[in-house]
């Protein structure tokens, strides 16, 4: 497989971003060529899309749980906002702000999670909207083709007059456009329509061109999606009229499908989190459920059909990755609360057991300092007490003593 040689777009922040993809894109096409010849620029699209969302996996769930982490800060956030409520001053306001940004810091949870996969995801998208734009410049195998197609076109005498007079619309449409030049040729044989190409075929004389024929079949299977009636060309602006209409309905409603899912799970949660059971859903928020499913529509109205399946393959990716990331975070709170819960419970017990070590002569707590000066006091008690009886045995001893004494006495008396 060959490097591809970027030619469309000059654009010095687009162009990396285009290049990395077509690396990509081509690899992916490549496999899926070497599997199935039919929509295999459909199938790469899609894969595409799940490889792009399943490496930005990591990055939602962080997300998710860092959002999860601002909710249920948010009754002390309020509690530091009510603190400040009536101070205006820009001292005041800096405290504020700096309490709760240590209240963010200390609970691992950052406000701008939440746009990071949305700012990683738009130079995907713009650089993915390049790519199907201009098919035949960043993928190998189909430039190929519209490159052998070119050449025959412009074998035909006078080809510039015949391109130019039947075909001024789709010319008119696209930028830096130079019939002399291949790849400005290129750029018109890929915009036509299935309709546009039997008159190209017709006004150049190529009908019937085995060559020609060939190649023509061949890109029309590589750029096909569907079959039937539903079949599509994923280098055509699928617009509101036709077949075609399907894709920005199901563009439209897929996003609006994720993004009410998503809405509805964070206020089931903020309800639990919230001390009064209520839901605080900001107007702009529930604005954008229902706005920017319409912007997508016609967006991808207006843009090649191939942009439109990355769109609605994202969202069916993004519903089955949230709930995948719902339960897994879920399990993760459920598992911290029981530890939360068990070292409660522990708490309780040190502290019950602590109350029922009392000791029973000085109605203290066994070693506190009150039942240690107590004992004490108890023991020089004794101390005395034991020293006055050593004191009395001695007296009454020295007593008897005396008393022995004199008896010896008085007896040697009476014999004299």
């Amino acid at each position: 497989m060959n490097f591809v040689m970027l030619a469309a777009t000059t654009n010095w922040l687009l162009k990396p971003f285009a290049m990395i993809m077509s690396f990509i894109f081509n690899g992916v096409f490549y496999v899926v060529n070497t599997l199935t010849s039919h929509h295999v620029l459909a199938i790469t699209i899609i894969f595409f899309t799940f490889i792009a969302r399943a490496l930005m996996m990591p990055l939602m769930i962080k997300q998710q749980r860092s959002s999860r982490a601002m909710m249920r800060l948010q009754p002390k956030v309020e509690k530091i906002q009510a603190k400040y409520k009536n101070k205006k001053d820009p001292e005041s306001n800096q405290k504020m702000q700096m309490e709760i940004s240590e209240l963010y810091k200390k609970n691992k949870a950052n406000p701008m999670s939440g746009c990071l996969p949305l700012l990683i995801q738009m130079p995907i998208l713009f650089a993915l909207f390049e790519i199907l734009r201009n098919v035949p410049f960043y993928l190998n195998q189909i430039g190929d083709i519209y490159n052998s197609m070119a050449l025959q076109v412009q074998a035909v005498s006078g080809y510039a007059d015949i391109l130019t007079n039947n075909f001024q619309a789709v010319i008119n449409s696209l930028s830096d456009f130079d019939i002399q030049t291949t790849d400005s040729v290129i750029d018109l044989l890929y915009h036509l329509s299935r309709d546009q190409w039997g008159v190209l075929k017709e006004v150049t004389g190529l009908v019937g061109n085995a060559a020609f024929e060939s190649n023509y079949m061949l890109q029309e299977t590589f750029n096909s999606f569907g079959g039937g009636p539903l079949l599509f060309n994923l280098s055509e602006a699928p617009g509101w009229t036709g077949i075609g209409v399907i894709f920005p309905i199901l563009s439209g409603g897929t996003t609006f499908l994720q993004s009410w899912l998503a809405q509805r799970a964070n206020d089931k949660r903020q309800k639990m989190a919230s001390p009064d059971g209520k839901v605080k859903q900001q107007n702009s928020m529930k604005m954008m459920t229902y706005v920017f499913p319409v912007m997508t529509a016609f967006f991808t109205a207006s843009m090649p059909l191939g942009l439109g399946l990355y769109w609605i393959a994202g969202n069916l990716f993004g519903i089955v990755s949230q709930f995948i990331t719902d339960s897994m975070i879920d399990r993760e709170e459920y598992r911290e609360a029981l530890k939360r819960r068990e070292e409660l419970i522990e708490k309780k017990k040190l502290k019950e057991a602590s109350k029922s070590k009392i000791d029973k002569l000085t109605g203290n707590r066994i070693g506190t300092a009150s039942s240690m000066k107590s004992s004490m006091a108890g023991n020089k008690i004794a101390a005395m007490r034991q020293q006055q009886e050593e004191k009395e045995k001695q007296k009454a001893l020295k007593d008897a003593q005396a008393e022995m004494q004199e008896q010896t006495e008085n007896a040697n008396q009476e014999e004299k």
